[in-house]
């Protein structure tokens, strides 16, 4: 009898999770013949149709609206008539060439000599005219050349605006083109708006805005007036033809006492759709490279002359390697693909698992992130499992890049969590525990979790719409890039071995919290879920 010993090191067991079915999965989810998945449109209901798909195979059961996997939100758009016109003096104004309209209330208003005044610029309210005078008035902005048109939006919350008739900013040039075009589309409201709620917005071109001021902006104080202004104006409200929904299933937990008890995961399906004018894909990656790092978080502005060469160095680079190519669709293979990719492959290693957690694992798939949180806050506002029974949740939003080349300090273990400790000191704690145990620890940023950080990104996740509601929640990401909000945001530029490490992370922080004795406690200050964000 011979005993052979082997000195070969013992073989792991292969990680269910595993970036080649990663991989696969994002090729898809994010391929051109997906358009972007715009919600309300056919690539956005291909998509959310995989994901149930997919939820259904893997025996999970359906925690949607009447018993199946889709929870539909009430979506439409308030749709301004391209018939309207405005009329300076003797100069008619048009729709789409001269000003465009934005608005959340149904409306349709004559002005007939309406008074109007200059309020000064956009992003310097300390210098706008008493709020009793611009009541009945439209009031006309400009905006510095120096600053991105990114503050109407906070400018037009003002609650001295809500007073005025109506606000026009001078600003239409300098909006990016896929901007106009969503503008020109109508913006998005949850349900019929009531009418007459809120002031109505113009967006002028500088040519109109001198128009209707009666002269040029420069020099002019606040608070002067311009000639009367007349003409009609109209916005209604028309629901989505192909409705907007999440994708919502449950893992049932094995323990008949805590299963009543949820730990939610979730990701974002949506993305930003097309962009009306094709750009060479490219390009805009070597000008992005040099010039805008964080994509549409980096100001677009024209490159210095080193700049310039720097960028012609890149093209020349890619050129030898392949045709030039046009691109005017937003893959959105980080954002959020790669979370909603982790979110399937994450419910297919615990469905397969022999010995699943105790509590049960709730699986949902927002649509309509992009469109400002619309797609969790429906889902928080009307879960359907009781919002108390909710313990925690865990949110994955562009977990697929992060490396060196994205980000100063990127590599692969670098992760951006955001608002794990805010409610519960436990639930961040746990969090922290199990990334310890990784065979590869990330390394955790949480300088974007600061209070007043600029980039919000506290505000600007679908976490949030959970933590509004007192559960404990985070935001796991690794970071902008390049790519952020562009059409080259596509899945060959991921790296899947790092976006399979966060989803096992995420997988076993959810498994911890799922076989905890008791939920996570809550030690931090729970605020009204309706107030505005505050970071």
């Amino acid at each position: 009898m011979v005993l052979v010993l082997s000195l070969a090191a013992p073989v792991r067991a292969q990680d269910p999770i595993r970036p080649e079915a990663l991989r696969t999965r994002l090729f898809a989810l994010a391929a051109d013949s997906m358009m972007g998945r715009d919600p309300g449109t056919p690539g956005a209901e291909q998509a959310t149709a995989y994901v149930a798909a997919e939820f259904k195979r893997m025996g999970l059961e359906p925690m949607g609206d009447g018993g199946g996997f889709f929870q539909t939100l009430p979506l439409g758009r308030m749709a301004p008539d391209p018939t309207s016109w405005l009329e300076a003096g003797a100069t008619r104004l048009r729709y789409g060439a001269d000003f465009l309209l934005l608005g959340q209330a149904s409306l349709d208003e004559s002005l007939t000599s309406t008074p109007v005044v200059y309020g000064g610029l956009l992003d310097q309210p300390e210098h706008w005219p008493d709020a009793e005078r611009l009541r009945g008035m439209l009031v006309v902005f400009g905006l510095a050349t120096d600053t991105p048109p990114r503050g109407l939006g906070a400018a037009l919350r003002d609650p001295r605006l809500a007073q005025a008739f109506g606000v026009a900013a001078v600003m239409l040039e300098r909006l990016p083109p896929a901007v106009v075009d969503q503008i020109r589309r109508g913006g998005i409201s949850m349900g019929p708006p009531e009418t007459g709620s809120g002031p109505l917005v113009l967006i002028l071109t500088d040519t109109a805005g001198r128009r209707i001021l009666g002269g040029p902006i420069e020099g002019r104080q606040p608070g002067t007036a311009g000639p009367p202004l007349s003409g009609r104006v109209q916005i209604g409200y028309r629901p989505f033809a192909i409705p907007a929904r999440n994708v919502v299933a449950v893992l049932p937990g094995r323990d008949p006492t805590l299963r009543g008890e949820y730990v939610s995961l979730t990701a974002h399906n949506d993305h930003v759709g097309l962009t009306p004018q094709a750009v060479d894909h490219d390009s805009l990656r070597a000008y992005n490279r040099v010039v805008r790092p964080m994509g549409a978080d980096s100001p677009e502005r024209p490159a210095t002359n080193d700049e310039q060469r720097r960028i012609q160095a890149i093209r020349d680079s890619l050129r030898a390697l392949r045709p030039p190519r046009r691109d005017s669709i937003f893959n959105g293979a980080d954002d959020d693909g790669s979370g909603t990719v982790a979110l399937l492959e994450i419910a297919a290693a615990l469905a397969r698992s022999p010995e699943r957690p105790r509590r049960s694992i709730l699986f949902v798939s927002h649509t309509a992130e992009e469109l400002g949180l619309l797609g969790s806050e429906w889902f928080t506002d009307h879960p359907t499992v009781p919002r108390e029974s909710i313990v925690a949740e865990f949110d994955m939003d562009m977990i697929g890049r992060g490396g060196a080349d994205d980000l100063p300090d990127g590599g692969p273990g670098y992760l951006e969590l955001i608002g794990s400790r805010r409610l519960s000191k436990e639930f961040g704690d746990s969090l922290e525990a199990v990334n310890a145990r990784l065979p590869a620890p990330f390394t955790f940023n949480y300088e974007y979790d600061a209070p007043g950080h600029p980039l919000q990104y506290y505000c600007r996740a679908d976490h949030y719409s959970y933590a509004r509601y007192g559960i404990p929640s985070a935001s796991l990401s690794r970071g902008e890039h390049l790519d952020y909000h562009q059409v080259t945001d596509e899945p060959q530029y991921i790296d899947y071995q790092a976006l399979a490490s966060v989803a096992r992370l995420v997988r076993d922080a959810a498994t911890l919290i799922g076989n905890m004795d008791h939920r996570p406690r809550l030690d931090g200050p729970v605020g009204d879920p309706k107030a505005p964000c505050r970071q």
